[in-house]
This record gives C-alpha cells, structure tokens and sequence, in this order.
C-alpha cells in the first residue's frame, strides 16, 4: 500500500487528470456548437462561426498552464514521497476504495504510474506473500500440498472473500481439505489478459518457492475472477509453466465466461451519445477502463481486444479458448428468481451475470463450454455477491473438490 504521501500524491495526480479531461470536454463542445447550426430552433439556417484565434489561444494557454501545474506537482510529490513516511494500517475500507478506483480507471492509473495503481500480489488475509520459502513459511503457521488461491472480481478485493459472521470459505477449507489459501489481489481496471499473463507469472514463483512438494493447485475465481484464471491457464498452459502441471481444479462463481449485459447496455448507451457532436465531448462512458470492457463479451487474451471494433457490444470477435486438459471445471451461477430455468434468471441472472453465461452456455458451438452436469450448479434466490461465502455455495464447493 503507498505511504501516506504517496497516497495525497496519487489522488492529487488523478484529480489533475480529470480536470484536463474536463477541459478537452470543455474545448470540444465549444467547437462544436459554434461551429454547427442549432436545428432545433427558428435560427438553424444561420450557421455559426467556429470558435475564433481568441478563444483558441485561450484553450491553449490553459492546457499549458495544467501540463506544466501537472507536472510540477507530481514531480514534487514523487520528490519527497522518497523521504521517510508514515505508511498507513491497511483497514477494510482504504483497501476496498482502493479496489474500487483501479476497477474503473486502472488501467489509467497504471498507465500514468499513480501510486494508488495496485501491483498484483498474492496473500493471506492479513498481508501479502514474500514469495520465497522463508516468506511463505512466515506467512502460514502450516503449508499443505495442497494450495487454494481465491481471485476476486471487478472492484472488489480479498476482503470480500470475508462475508457476514462466518469464517471465510478459505480458512474452512484448510480445516476440512487440508487445502492452504492464497488470495490474490490485482488492478481490474487492467485487460483481463494481461491479468492472465501475470497471474501465471505469480502462480509459477509460488510453486517454485513453496516449502513442500506441491500435490494439487485449485484456483477459484468470482466474476472477473473466473475469466482471469481461464486467461492465466491459457498462457500458463502456451508457455509450458509448471504450475500447469499442478492444476486440478478450476471453480468459477458467477464469471461472465459470455459477458456482462451491464457492460454491453453501457456501450451501446455510450455509442448512441457520440453519435450526437453536441453530447459526445460529455460522453465520459468512453473512459472506462479496459477491464470492464473486456467484460462486454468474455475477452481472455489479447487478440481479443486487439482488433478494430475491440470493446463494441456488437462485435464479438473473441476466440474461443478451450479448457485445459486434465483439469476439473466447476461452474456456480446464482439466479434472483425462484427457478433456475425461470424468466427472471434468463433475464437479469444474479443481476449482473445471465446464468447462460455463468454456465458458459451458447448457441455458437465454437463458443459454448460444455462441462459435465454435475459440476455446474445454479443457486436460486441468490444474487451475485451471495456467491462469496452462502453457506449453500460453500457445501456444494467442498462436495466438487473432495477427492473421490
């Protein structure tokens, strides 16, 4: 977690940012209406004059009154962010905020090296892992060969695997399956393959480095979570890593393996204000962070977001990317309505995930996933966060993961 200047210095950085978009925003729609007719009044056939050098040059000063003021003020916080600080306790909610941030604009955050950008880690529920066999020792009182490592979804953290009074499924598994828990946290806001790709990279130090023989890795992963996980098994499995070999199950909870329909609403919402050039300087529904629009269709590796209409809720151009060989998938869904088949779970799901998706059902054979029936199970009366930790969900986990 950043010091406490490092922190000011982060947010400080970020407001800058917003308000030269605010600025650009600004400059655009100004053009834009001095430049068109309004045809919606008795004066559309007298077009206007585009804005004239005066107010350009005004524009222009400002731009160059923010870079410099940016500039200089995040030169001199990165300054004295390098003498001694107060680094601030982690508590639930600086952790969660922070979560929440790196979902919608991470992917910024990281690109303009803010400090409130969160670097990929894997942990316990009290602090990271030094990923050595001297740091993981420190970090459990007992190892098992037998690892668990629980992914969270867009804007959540490891937090949120603790839910209401009950012992997270993590700590319970160590005591009915013997299995040790790592969590991992990471930027959202950051393309889900690039998440993939350095997961993999995360999970094959921590194989190398674990105290005892590795017997058997689990990785279980809610909503964007899941999708990280099938990005990290595609790349871990292409590069030949050996946490690959160890993998036995994989247990996806609620992810969008087809996409959110809150994502595709989004862009389609999104699309229709640009094609206004009064509204679209002010459609700030473009700048959402590449995690969420990779959550548009499913995307898992770069190719599918690399293409021209990358992020359009209409094109779905993702290529379909198998499930690995010798791994056991398990896939939960959870449905508002009463019935798992019923109306409302074909049409608002867990309110954010359709259960056709959670399931990985599609009428495009390339791209349906078909896994046995008895390891995928819809939870009814559930909503998407109850995926967490419901004591059914954790029933039904222990009955797919205990060894037959």
């Amino acid at each position: 977690m950043p010091n406490s200047i490092q922190s000011v210095g982060g947010a400080t950085q970020l407001a800058l940012d917003c308000a030269g978009g605010l600025l650009r925003a600004v400059e655009k729609m100004h053009a834009t209406i001095a430049a068109r007719p309004v045809t919606w009044t008795p004066l559309a056939n007298i077009s206007r004059r585009a804005p004239g050098a005066g107010a350009h040059q005004t524009y222009a000063l400002l731009k160059i009154i923010h870079r410099a003021l940016s500039e200089s003020i995040v030169r001199g916080f990165r300054s004295v962010a390098m003498l001694p600080s107060f680094a601030p306790a982690e508590d639930t909610g600086s952790i969660n905020s922070a979560a929440i941030l790196n979902g919608i604009c991470g992917d910024h955050l990281e690109a303009t090296q803010n400090p409130l950008a969160i670097r990929m880690s894997l942990r316990t529920l009290d602090g990271p892992i030094e990923l050595t066999p001297q740091g993981i020792a420190v970090a459990y009182a007992r190892v098992s060969p037998h690892i668990a490592v629980w992914v969270h979804g867009l804007c959540l953290s490891e937090q949120h695997w603790i839910r209401n009074s009950c012992d997270p499924m993590g700590a319970r598994l160590q005591e009915d399956l013997g299995m040790t828990s790592a969590y991992v946290r990471y930027n959202a806001g950051r393309h889900i393959s690039t998440n993939g790709r350095e997961l993999s990279d995360q999970l094959e130090r921590m194989i190398e480095a674990w105290p005892v023989p590795v017997e058997s890795l689990t990785l279980i992963g809610h909503s964007m979570g899941g999708l990280v996980i099938r990005s990290a098994g595609w790349y871990g499995d292409h590069d030949g890593c050996v946490w690959r070999d160890k993998l036995r199950n994989v247990v996806c909870l609620g992810a969008p393996h087809h996409g959110s329909p809150l994502e595709k609403g989004g862009d389609l919402i999104t699309r229709a204000l640009q094609k206004s050039p009064y509204v679209d300087p002010l459609a700030f529904g473009q700048a959402r962070s590449a995690g969420i629009k990779d959550l548009g269709h499913g995307n898992l590796i770069d190719e599918d977001w690399q293409h021209g209409d990358a992020g359009s809720a209409r094109v779905d151009a993702r290529t379909p990317v198998p499930l690995l060989a010798g791994v056991n998938y398990y896939f939960a869904a959870a449905t508002v309505g009463r019935k798992e088949n019923g109306i409302m779970g074909q049409v608002l799901g867990d309110l954010l995930v359709r259960t056709a998706s959670a399931t990985g059902a599609h009428a495009d054979k390339r791209k349906h996933i078909a896994i046995p029936p008895e390891n995928c199970h819809v939870f009814r009366n559930m909503n998407h966060f109850d995926l967490l930790g419901d004591p059914q969900v954790y029933e039904r986990l222990v009955r797919w993961l205990t060894p037959q």
